[in-house]
C-alpha cells in the first residue's frame, strides 16, 4: 500500500504551543501509512520534534524576508503571500507527489497553501489553534479547505470570517438596493441576515471538526515535586502573555515574604506584535531561554501560573495538569477558565489583577495541605487528555487515502456539538 505523502507548511520563525501540538499530533500517525515533509523557516525546531523522533521526516528549509513577514494586511501582506506561494511552487515541483497539504498555523498565516491549491489541485488539512482575523480572504480559505480541525474557543472567530466572505456576495445586490431608493439600514441588515445564515450552515458540513489538546504517554511530564512551594512561569514573550503581571504579583509578595520562582520563556522571531523585556532583576527568581531540559525544570515547581490573555487552549496549562502542579488561571472565560473548578482541581484570580494574583501565591505557601491537594485533583483531571484518543480524528484523517478521506470525515460529523 502507497503511503500517503503529507506536505506540512510551517511560515513561523518561533516555537510555540501551536507548533508543538502539530508536531504530537502528527507523530501519532503509523508510519507504515503516512511520510512528511516539512517546508519551514524554522527547521531547528522540526529536527528536535516528536514527529522527526517517531518518522522520518524531510525538512526543507526556507527563508523569509523579516520586514514583509511582519505584515498583516494590505499590499505588503499580499506581496509576502506571493513570494511563500513562489517558494512552495518551487519546493512542491521538485517533491513527489503530494496527497494532501497540511496548514499547521492557521489561513492568515497559510494562505500560500490556498494558491498552490489552484495550481496542483492537492487537499488542503488546516488546524486552527487559535482565533483568526475577521477577513474575507480568510473566509475563502476556510471555503477552500478539505478538512479544518480547530478548537471549540475558535469557533466564533471562523464564523465570523465565513459570514465575512458570504456577506461579499450581496454587494451587487445591496447597490441594486441602494438603487431602487430601499433604506440603507435595511439592505445592510438583510444582508447581514443572509450572510450569517449561510455562514452558519456552511459551518455544519463535516470538513469543520473540532479537536482538543493532548499529550502522549512518552511525552507525558515528570510529576512535580510536593514539598516546598516553588512557582513557575513559562511561555513566550508576546505581550498578551502577561509577564508583567506576573512580575509585578512577585514584587508585591516579596514585600512580605520570600517566593521562589521560576520563568521560562521563548523569544519570538520575526513579529510586529509587542513583546516583553526578560530576563529583568527579580529576586528569588531563576530565569531560563527555551531550556532543553525545561522537563527536570518543572518538576522541581509545584505552582503553575497563567497569566496569559484569553488564551485560546493552553498547552502548558495543560501540561501542568499532567505534572500535579496547582495551576493558578485568570478568570477571563478562556478554556481552562469554563473546565476548571477553583479550589479543587485549580486556583483562580480576576484576570489582570497581580494583587489578587499575590495573595492567592501567598496562600498556598501557608497552606501546604491545600496546595497538595489541589495537585492531586490536577493530575487527576489531565488523564482525560491523552493525546492518542484527543488527536485520533487527526490522525485518522491524514493517514487515510485521499480517495477515502472525505468518507473518514463524515464518520466524525457528529462531534460538532463539543
Amino acid at each position: 500500500m502507497m503511503r500517503q505523502h503529507n506536505i506540512i507548511f510551517d511560515p513561523i520563525p518561533f516555537k510555540g504551543g501551536s507548533k508543538i501540538a502539530t508536531s504530537e499530533a502528527l507523530a501519532l500517525c503509523n508510519q507504515s501509512k503516512v511520510r512528511f515533509t516539512v517546508i519551514t523557516i524554522d527547521k531547528a525546531f522540526w529536527l528536535n520534534s516528536q514527529l522527526a523522533q517517531q518518522h522520518s521526516v524531510r525538512i526543507i528549509s526556507i527563508k523569509a524576508v523579516p520586514w514583509l513577514s511582519r505584515q498583516v494586511q494590505g499590499l505588503f501582506f499580499w506581496l509576502n503571500q506571493f513570494y511563500f506561494t513562489l517558494v512552495l511552487l518551487f519546493c512542491l515541483s521538485f517533491l513527489a507527489k503530494a496527497h494532501r497539504v497540511i496548514g499547521a498555523s492557521g489561513p492568515g498565516v497559510d494562505m500560500a497553501i490556498y494558491l498552490i491549491q489552484r495550481i496542483f489541485k492537492v487537499p488542503v488539512v488546516q488546524f486552527i489553534h487559535g482565533n483568526v482575523a475577521c477577513s474575507r480572504s480568510i473566509g475563502w480559505c476556510l471555503t477552500q479547505a478539505q478538512h479544518v480541525f480547530y478548537l471549540p474557543s475558535t469557533k466564533q472567530s471562523l464564523l465570523d470570517s465565513l459570514q465575512r466572505f458570504y456577506a461579499h456576495h450581496y454587494d451587487i445586490e445591496n447597490d441594486n438596493a441602494k438603487n431602487d431608493n430601499t433604506k440603507h439600514s435595511d439592505v445592510e441588515a438583510h444582508c447581514v441576515e443572509k450572510s450569517t445564515l449561510e455562514a452558519n450552515q456552511y459551518f455544519q458540513q463535516a470538513q469543520f471538526i473540532p479537536f482538543i489538546n493532548g499529550i502522549s504517554e512518552q511525552n507525558w511530564p515528570s510529576r512535580s515535586q510536593t514539598i516546598l512551594p516553588r512557582c513557575l512561569w513559562a511561555a513566550s514573550l508576546l505581550k498578551w502573555k502577561g509577564l508583567e503581571q506576573f512580575i509585578e504579583a512577585l514584587r508585591t509578595a516579596h514585600q512580605q515574604e520570600p517566593v521562589f520562582s521560576t520563568i521560562c520563556f521563548i523569544k519570538p522571531a520575526q513579529t510586529n506584535l509587542s513583546v516583553s523585556t526578560a530576563p529583568v532583576p527579580l529576586r528569588y527568581t531563576d530565569w531560563y531561554r527555551d531550556p532543553c531540559e525545561f522537563d527536570q525544570i518543572r518538576r522541581q515547581c509545584n505552582i503553575f501560573v497563567s497569566t496569559s490573555e484569553n488564551e485560546p487552549f493552553g498547552l502548558s496549562i495543560l501540561e501542568a495538569l499532567a505534572a500535579g502542579m496547582c495551576v493558578i488561571i485568570p478568570q477571563d472565560g478562556s478554556y481552562w477558565d469554563t473546565v476548571l473548578t477553583d479550589g479543587v482541581n485549580c486556583l483562580k484570580y480576576p484576570a489582570k489583577d497581580h494583587n489578587v494574583l499575590s495573595r492567592v501565591i501567598l496562600q498556598l505557601h501557608h497552606n501546604q495541605q491545600k496546595l497538595v491537594a489541589i495537585q492531586t485533583k490536577a493530575h487527576c483531571f489531565s488523564q482525560q487528555y491523552r493525546a492518542e484518543q484527543t488527536y485520533l480524528n487527526i490522525v485518522n484523517t491524514v493517514s487515510a487515502d485521499v480517495a477515502d478521506a472525505d468518507s473518514c470525515s463524515v464518520l466524525n460529523s457528529a462531534k460538532k456539538d463539543l
